[in-house]
């Protein structure tokens, strides 16, 4: 099919001037938005070494290099201006506009070297600049391809934004690979390439990030070829939202569109009958985002739950390590609670213990305890073996709880190297 026929409801001098818009080149198929994930996570290291964001720039980089020097590709970046601590929910940007592949892939290999991760997720926001992105151009198929290693951890839902560009755009669709994520993120990120009848690629590694990069710049939405097809009709009977593993104080349901509160789920009442939708489900100070009920269907999230033997009456705060916020808490009074599945740091004292939840997991840590009798009332600091501190015990508090690991105890008589492993009591004398 030619541009001009698949224009002809355009005036022709405004075609025209579109396509003169794009450098005199004859209207692209397909215009491609790469939208990479530069945020703070980004900065860890694959099972390889590599970190992530390195590991992301050479795959952007090779499908640039593959795809036909016509296409129209541009690349966004977020989470990549503002540091976590400044929990910068609009940090996106265009790191190169619109243009023919082969000039994108020059001022890509430009401007990708330079990309550092640094901040937050927010993808409900830069997905609906990247659809605003194509409003100049004449492509009949529009198509975002996004990468992201985490969950939104700004306000919005993405899945209901791409629930919203999706009916207001036939031609959208939002291609979606989740790099090396954990449960909760990859059903929010699926979620979003549903909407819009796009794809999801998982990656877990660099590899696998390459490969998946590459087949979506590609994909198209699925199109049916027989000749004889059945049209769905649109249906508004009720789907079931059941919560396995929840809190006796329960979790609030909301509408992801309109904020309304719909329900509260418990242990003793885990399950409600709701219309079809995009809804957010909070569990302690976090929101599970992205949960879609459809027709006559029941979804089921099973939350993981962690607590720590010998819980202290101090706490253990739990911190989401992506955006550095307390989501729960355990104690001696409360010790284990339930939570999204995902990736978190358990706080002892000044050191953390990371850990990662699948769904419907139960873990309980124990910690190894080291014990000092002969420490004085000012105290002796343990620190990490980098040197970081971690505790101090004294004659009122001569034991510390740490995660399994090795560690120094400085005494105005030396230092004292020890490894302590999990669940082990050890004695400095």
């Amino acid at each position: 099919m030619t541009c001009v026929a698949t224009f002809r409801g355009l005036a022709f001098a405004g075609f025209i001037l579109a396509c003169l818009a794009l450098w005199a080149l004859p209207c692209p198929a397909a215009s491609i938005n790469i939208v990479l994930d530069a945020s703070g996570s980004m900065a860890a290291r694959l099972p390889s070494g590599e970190r992530k964001i390195e590991a992301a720039k050479k795959a952007v980089a090779e499908v640039l290099a593959a795809l036909p020097d016509a296409d129209v590709v541009a690349l966004r970046v977020y989470g990549h201006q503002s540091e976590t601590a400044r929990h910068d929910c609009q940090d996106a940007a265009v790191l190169v506009p619109f243009g023919p592949a082969s000039q994108t892939r020059q001022a890509a290999a430009k401007a990708l070297p330079g990309l550092a991760p640094r901040g937050y997720t927010p993808i409900t926001f830069v997905l609906g600049l990247a659809a605003a992105d194509f409003s100049a151009l004449p492509a009949p198929s529009r198509r975002i391809v996004l990468v992201s290693d985490g969950k939104e951890t700004c306000p919005g839902d993405p899945c209901a934004l791409a629930t919203a560009l999706a009916k207001a755009d036939a031609n959208l669709v939002i291609h979606v690979i989740g790099f090396d994520v954990d449960a909760a993120a990859r059903s929010q990120l699926q979620c979003i390439a549903q909407a819009t009848g796009g794809s999801y690629f998982a990656a877990g590694n660099a590899a696998d990030l390459a490969a998946a990069l590459a087949k979506a710049a590609v994909a198209d939405p699925s199109k049916p070829t027989a000749t004889a097809r059945t049209i769905a009709l649109p249906r508004n009977d009720p789907g079931v939202l059941t919560l396995v593993g929840a809190n006796l104080s329960g979790h609030a349901v909301s509408n992801a569109t309109t904020g309304e509160h719909v329900a509260t789920l418990s242990q003793t009442g885990s399950s409600v009958s709701l219309p079809p939708g995009i809804y957010a489900v909070t569990v302690g100070k976090a929101v599970w985002k992205s949960v879609a009920v459809k027709p006559g269907q029941t979804t089921t999230l099973r939350l993981a739950r962690l607590g720590v033997q010998g819980a202290l009456s101090a706490g253990h705060p739990i911190i989401d390590p992506e955006t550095l916020e307390e989501v729960a808490v355990v104690s001696a009074t409360t010790s284990s609670t339930a939570l999204m599945p995902g990736r978190y740091q358990v706080g002892f004292g000044q050191t953390f213990w990371p850990v990662e939840l699948e769904e419907g997991q139960q873990l309980t840590l124990n910690p190894g305890r080291a014990s000092v009798p002969g420490a004085p009332i000012g105290g002796w600091a343990i620190v990490a073996a980098n040197g970081a501190p971690v505790a101090v015990v004294s004659a009122v508090q001569s034991t510390a709880a740490l995660p399994p690991g090795d560690y120094i105890l400085e005494t105005p008589a030396g230092k004292v190297p020890f490894s302590l492993k999990e669940g082990e009591k050890l004695e400095l004398r």
